[in-house]
Order: C-alpha cells, then structure tokens, then sequence
C-alpha cells in the first residue's frame, strides 16, 4: 500500500459563518490538510497502489491541477514514472508543486479534454498505466473519494447529515463520496442517507444542467470552460457518476458565478481560518444560493467537502486582498493606521 498518511481529516463545525446565515449545523470537511493539500491524495493512495499491485513502471494522466499534484508525489513515493499533461492555463501553485515532486510535465494547448485524449494517446502507444481521473478511465478512483463519506459518519456519530455539498468538475468525486454513503447503509451502519449536492461553475456548468434537464451525461456536448475555480474548470461530462448521485440521493444540483466563488473563499477564510482554493468555496457559495432558493432550510445539518487549500490557487486568492501598508519602524506612523 502506498500511502503518506492521507485521510483522517477535521470536521469542523462552523460558528461564525453558520451565524451569517443564520443556521445551527454546518460543517467543513477539510480535505485541506492531506499530504499535497486536497482529497486527490485519497484518490492516489488506491491509484497508486493498484499500480504498484499490478506491476507497472509508468503512469501517465492529464489533469489541471489536484490530481496531478497528488499523482506525482504518490509516483515519487512508490518510484515510479509519472507522465502528467497539463493544460497550458493551469496556476503556478499547483505547477510548482507537481515539479518539485519530479513529474515529467508537459503543458498542453487547449483545454482539460485536449490534455485527456492525449493522455490516453499515449497510454496506447507506449503500454503506461492511466490515471486520469475520470472512473471510465480509472475505475479505482472512487475508492479513495468514498472514504470521505465513511468518516463524516463516524465523526457526527453515526449520524448522518441532510445535505452534502460537493464541487463537480466531472463529478467522480461527488460519486465516490455517494458511494461510501451507500455502502455504510447497506451494511446497516448508519440509518439514513443524505441528499448529494453538486456545485458547478456558471461557465462550468454541464453535468449539473443535464441533472436539471434530465440528460444523460453522452447527450451534453463540450465546451470551453471559463471560470476562475481552475479545479472545477471542466467542459464534458465524462460519465453517469454525478448525475446519479444528485438523481438517486434525491439531491441537488446549483450553479454558481465567478464572484459568489471569490466572495464565499473569502468569506470562509475571514470567519472561520479556512483559506481554500475558489473550486472549494463554491461549496459555501452553493449552500448560501440554496438558502436563498429554499431548498436548505436553517434547520437543516450541512457538510461542505472544501476539496483542496487556498495556496493551491494563489493568483485568485492575491486579487481579494489589498496591499498592506509599509511604514518607517516610528510609533506615530503605526498610531495613523491604527486610528484608521
């Protein structure tokens, strides 16, 4: 088993932001702090296990981001090669990250998608080992997502919420945690099952419109994503995953715009120390819409899964904050900004 200790991560209950809107019961699952910063490092524990079980030297994936950190430090760790195409736009953070922890990069032109069918291209050709995250490329996937799920159980006690809101780029992470929830029910752990949420941004938007509309996932064209929350910047829907959990967990799909997401990531940081990236906010910017669409009720027990940290993204996160003052080291000086 390869594994850097992920997993096992904070439920914390919100005070200061729950008093905003006015509710009793709201949680952030914290995936912040996995080894690489977000949930992926669940996902790649069992991707990269699986590929250590099978006997591989090589894996190769595309991502824009989370995964892409997550698979190569898990490469490193298990000595493997680890072949990453990235979309050309993706943030220096996550770049930085996926570098130092010696993956071979190549930034790829275009979209998410592009840097996919490449991926898969070359997985073809020379015989590696694929890794994208999407279950019909990489089935193991949701095995690691699901896990989330087991501990929000056993952290509210066996009890479960009635809402869990989930960022979806292509929703294999809103399937696996709905899986996780499924599989304790079934087993008799746990007596109910929550309602699955999933957030999209507005230019992000196709696996949530085709669960408003009724679509199966294969009648949604693509598109070119444009949004500012890179971890949800995903133009198809790669499979049934997300639309089922929404439509069988009589759950919920919201979309929400570039600066709900900017706004709820800051908002979240200020009230509750939670600096994440905007892909995670959108989870409070969904929750705060449905409030408002009486859809949540105040009464209601909430967990927003906050997917990855805020330095993931660091260029989003420089645009919410203005530049401290500078000053000479002389008391009068300090006594004007503090007076200010």
């Amino acid at each position: 088993m390869v594994t850097m200790g992920e997993g096992g991560t904070p439920l914390q209950r919100c005070k200061r932001f729950a008093d905003n809107l006015g509710m009793g019961n709201i949680y952030l699952k914290n995936e912040t702090v996995n080894p690489t910063w977000s949930f992926k490092d669940r996902v790649f524990s069992v991707n990269i296990s699986k590929a250590v079980e099978y006997g591989v030297d090589t894996v190769v994936l595309s991502s824009s981001g989370n995964a892409a950190t997550a698979a190569s430090a898990y490469s490193a760790r298990a000595g493997l090669r680890c072949f990453i195409l990235v979309p050309g736009a993706v943030s220096i953070g996550k770049l930085t990250q996926i570098l130092m922890y010696g993956a071979t990069v190549v930034l790829v032109e275009g979209t998410v998608v592009d840097a996919g069918v490449l991926a898969v291209q070359a997985g073809w050709e020379w015989g590696w080992y694929q890794l994208t995250t999407a279950k019909s490329l990489s089935p193991y996937q949701g095995e690691g997502s699901k896990t989330i799920a087991y501990e929000v159980c056993e952290q509210l006690g066996w009890r479960v919420p009635d809402w869990v809101i989930v960022p979806i780029g292509g929703g294999d992470n809103l399937g696996g945690i709905w899986k996780g929830f499924k599989e304790f029910h079934e087993i008799g752990l746990i007596e109910d099952l929550p309602k699955m949420v999933g957030v999209q941004a507005e230019g992000a938007p196709l696996a949530v419109k085709a669960f408003k509309e009724g679509k199966r996932f294969d009648d949604v064209p693509s598109i070119e994503p444009k949004t500012v929350a890179e971890g949800i910047r995903v133009g198809l829907v790669p499979g049934p995953y997300p639309i089922d959990a929404m439509k069988e967990s009589k759950g919920e799909g919201v979309l929400v715009s570039d600066e709900e997401i900017l706004s709820a990531e800051k908002e979240l940081a200020s009230s509750e120390g939670m600096f994440c990236e905007p892909s995670s906010a959108a989870t409070v910017a969904g929750l705060r819409k449905l409030l408002d669409e009486g859809v949540i009720d105040r009464s209601d027990t909430v967990v927003c899964v906050i997917t990855g940290a805020g330095l993931k993204d660091p260029d989003s996160a420089s645009k919410l904050i203005g530049k401290p003052p500078l000053i000479k080291p002389k008391m009068e000086e300090l006594k004007k900004i503090v007076e200010k």
